[in-house]
């Protein structure tokens, strides 16, 4: 699986790939943290997710 993680800093797109989507959470997690704006999990087809969004589709919680 292949996700883009993008988000803005100073108004400017800053995107970083990851490979599934417990990592591509935790990375708009990260973004979310150092103060990232607009951030969204890009998938495949082009369909576009909030963080909050993709995690409750495509992560199950850790038990």
């Amino acid at each position: 699986m292949q996700l883009i993680v993008t988000g803005k800093q100073n108004g400017r797109a800053v995107s970083f790939q990851r490979a599934s989507a417990n990592a591509a959470v935790e990375k708009a997690r990260q973004l979310q943290g150092e103060g990232l704006d607009g951030i969204q999990i890009t998938d495949i087809t082009g369909r576009t997710y909030e963080p909050h969004e993709f995690a409750a589709c495509f992560v199950r919680p850790s038990s």
